[in-house]
């Protein structure tokens, strides 16, 4: 039992980050165990956006020389409008891709428990760093003058 007090903790000091939403609070704190426990991601962080009025996540995947992705949680019967995922991205993020677009990890929580995460980057990502699948390049090798398969 005494496992379970600084975890209620950490719910304790979403709410007092300054967000007014307590679903927003109660999914954010759904999202850091998500991460912590299930997840096993480094530095691990709660943050509160006064502007936005939004809770949000940082962490990384691994312990040094990773980058850090952010998290925001929703609530699953919430919709997210494009506009707000592109403002998001602009102000909330740090750094770029190697492609220099910018991505947030949205984090649709369920009263239910279930969180599911849904990478929203800027650009489409590159066609060409995506290998041939092995019956595009059987297609390829099988007719040399196609080299354009789409």
């Amino acid at each position: 039992m005494e496992s379970a007090v600084p975890i209620f903790n950490i719910l304790k000091e979403i709410r007092q980050l300054g967000c007014t939403n307590e679903g927003l609070c109660a999914a954010a704190y759904r999202l850091y165990i998500h991460l912590c426990e299930e997840r096993h991601l480094w530095d691990v962080r709660y943050h509160y956006q006064k502007d936005m009025d939004i809770v949000y996540l940082t962490a990384r995947k691994q312990k040094e020389d990773s980058a850090e992705d952010v998290y925001i949680p929703v609530l699953s019967f919430q919709d997210v409008p494009m506009a707000d995922v592109e403002r998001y991205q602009n102000e909330l993020t740090t750094g770029t891709d190697k492609h220099g677009n910018r991505s947030v990890i949205l984090a649709f929580c369920d009263p239910s428990s279930a969180v599911l995460l849904y990478k929203m980057t800027n650009a489409i990502k590159p066609l060409e760093d995506k290998p041939l699948s092995k019956n595009k390049l059987a297609k390829q090798r099988a007719n040399p003058s196609n080299k354009s398969l789409g």
